[in-house]
């Protein structure tokens, strides 16, 4: 197959999906190229080595990658998302006219504009698309409080169903998120359960460098290190974690906040105004160094808002963690509380409850390395049971094909 992988979030940004399944495809055999945006995601900056431009051609990891202009931003203003999503839909669609015409488009979403670079790609070069449902919009928009019903979710409800009747096959990686989809109009046979997924060789005990680093890195000095790793976002609601560290008088009991994003400058304030010492945000590190602050970490943490939102995701950290083989605390409702529970891999407590965070914090604090140890195997032994990188990036790929094949067949 002549793959195209579209996606406005491409390395070296820290969304790691889409390069996965690009280098896994050309690994595969398959031709593999990727539109995509140019790098400023989470900060809104653009990354050392990139500047505004129309567009740019680069070989990473032996693929030909078109990056398209888009405004750089990343920020809580709903007017500066629009225009950051709306400039990558109208330069992808303008270079969808002119790139080599793929056999099959694999397009990974959000956000839901991309859907629309997809639409075109579909329409005029007659390349169906494999629509990658990672986050339902408008829908979450709305649950993080980004944005209110009125005239911009209603545009992004007609934008949804126009790029879901345009779409050959959908995925999503949740049950809830597929009734949700059949919900608006999507056929059942056209949306697919797709997990993520998780490379556990990646997660593979660090040699004692790199565990060195992690620990100076993390500030531990003894301490009983709890750990959040992601990005900084609305819907991550790292108040929680705040206040939980408020309510903790422990002095062994340390929480570090590893990453970047939208809301770090207000949590931040927020930090300094509780008077919190044992908190500490050291900003975002490459993937590559993930697995040594996993390991030199007591405890990491999953917050995420109370709603219905947590039935339709699994934050992909969830699954990182749990290949970590350390023990979780799952702050949230849903499947990813339902998995880490079914693991025997952590504690898990209601969303925005600090107190209940902070009491589950002290109680893992207390128990015995063996305890903590078997949290952490059975989370590592789950999954890799049931979500290995070659098993689901396996059902993409025959998704593809099975997409490939019909349009072969129609001409």
């Amino acid at each position: 197959m002549r793959v195209l992988v579209l996606a406005q979030y491409y390395d070296p940004v820290p969304v790691p999906k889409p390069g996965e399944v690009a280098r896994w495809l050309a690994e595969r055999g398959h031709d593999v190229s990727v539109l995509t945006g140019l790098p400023n995601y989470p900060s809104g900056v653009l990354m050392p080595g990139y500047r505004l431009t129309p567009w740019r051609k680069e070989r990473r990891d032996g693929l030909s990658v078109w990056r398209v202009f888009e405004l750089p931003y990343h920020g809580r203003s709903a007017l500066g998302r629009m225009l950051n999503y709306g400039s990558f839909m109208a330069a992808g669609s303008v270079a969808a006219l002119l790139i080599q015409r793929p056999t099959v488009v694999y397009a990974w979403h959000p956000p839901l504009t991309v859907g629309v670079v997809a639409a075109v790609l579909a329409s005029v070069r007659k390349a169906p698309f494999v629509y990658d449902v990672q986050d339902v919009w408008p829908d979450s928009a709305l649950m993080s409080g980004m944005l209110r019903e009125g005239m911009v979710t209603s545009v992004l409800r007609k934008l949804e169903r126009f790029v879901y009747r345009r779409a050959a096959h959908l995925l999503v990686v949740t049950e809830g998120a597929k009734e949700n989809l059949i919900a608006k109009g999507v056929p059942p046979e056209r949306v697919s359960v797709v997990p993520h997924w998780v490379d556990e060789s990646a997660f593979a005990i660090p040699d004692a460098s790199a565990r060195s680093w992690a620990s100076r890195f993390l500030e531990k000095d003894g301490h009983f290190v709890v750990t959040f790793a992601g990005n900084i976002g609305l819907l991550q609601r790292l108040d929680t974690i705040l206040h939980a560290a408020k309510r903790v008088t422990d002095p062994r009991v340390a929480f570090r906040i590893v990453g970047d994003g939208a809301d770090r400058p207000r949590l931040e304030r927020l930090a300094k105004e509780l008077g919190l010492g044992n908190v500490r945000f050291l900003g975002a590190r490459p993937s590559s160094d993930m697995a040594a602050v996993f390991a030199e970490s007591d405890a990491l943490v999953v917050p995420f808002g109370a709603g219905p939102l947590s039935e339709l995701v699994i934050p992909t950290k969830t699954l990182a963690y749990l290949a970590s083989g350390r023990p979780i605390v799952m702050a949230m409702s849903g499947p990813a509380t339902r998995m880490v529970e079914d693991a025997g891999a952590g504690i898990a407590v209601p969303s925005d409850d600090p107190d209940r965070l902070a009491a589950a914090i002290v109680d893992l604090s207390h128990r015995s390395d063996a305890d903590r140890q078997a949290m952490g195997e059975g989370g590592r032994a789950y999954a890799v049971a049931h979500f290995r990188r070659d098993d689901v990036l396996r059902t993409i790929e025959q998704v593809l094909e099975s997409v490939s094949a019909k349009r072969s067949v129609s001409g």
